[in-house]
């Protein structure tokens, strides 16, 4: 396992800015802007350019939210413009039901510059108890390069992980590789920590 340098920075044109800060074995993302869905992007976004293989996984311990939408986790990301293609795994701040969901965990991807995103979901119909619930601070996320193809996971013990879905998306050139945040309320910011992000390299 290894770390990796993330380098904050703004995605679109959120009217609140923001940061993000390392102390220690935390970093600590402040993010505004509307959403990471639809056709373009606001959220803040600690990242770093990355090709080829690899395996990157962090611990969301603590998040806060400013909307039922707010939503924290990995992204792999095309470029820094607001429309670029991504695909990411990411946490809700709890276990309210949403669009298809009863859990906190989802998965969604861009496909072309511009296109609409679209979602991953628990398997439907959903069951009475959520299949991917979220009990911060045990919520540790994982994503996984192979190539062309991605696999999401979560875990709740950083041990013992559990597949979400897998993913096929093609990249040209490095794209950026990070934590994203978005707050899904333009009027205000949120905080969420991350620790225990680690990076593994793969052939």
């Amino acid at each position: 396992m290894g770390k990796i340098a993330l380098a904050g920075r703004d995605i679109g044109a959120p009217a609140l800015k923001g940061a993000t800060v390392v102390a220690g074995k935390q970093m600590t993302l402040t993010a505004g802007g509307a959403d990471i869905w639809g056709t373009s992007d606001e959220f803040h976004y600690a990242c770093i350019a990355m090709g080829g293989n690899f395996s990157l996984s962090a611990k969301i311990e603590t998040m806060e939210m400013a909307d039922l939408y707010t939503k924290a986790g990995i992204m792999l990301r095309a470029g820094p413009e607001a429309d670029a293609p991504h695909l990411m795994i990411f946490a809700f701040g709890d276990n309210r039901a949403r669009n298809k969901n009863n859990g906190g965990i989802e998965f969604q991807s861009r496909m072309a510059r511009g296109a609409d995103c679209t979602g991953v979901y628990p398997p439907q119909p959903l069951t009475e108890t959520a299949e991917f619930p979220v009990a911060f601070p045990n919520v540790w996320l994982r994503l996984q390069r192979r190539d062309d193809v991605y696999e999401a996971f979560v875990s709740k013990d950083g041990e013992m992980w559990r597949r979400f879905c897998q993913h096929k998306m093609i990249f040209a050139g490095t794209p950026l590789l990070g934590l994203a945040v978005t707050s899904h309320n333009a009027a205000k910011a949120v905080i969420v920590a991350f620790s225990q992000v680690d990076y593994i390299p793969l052939e």
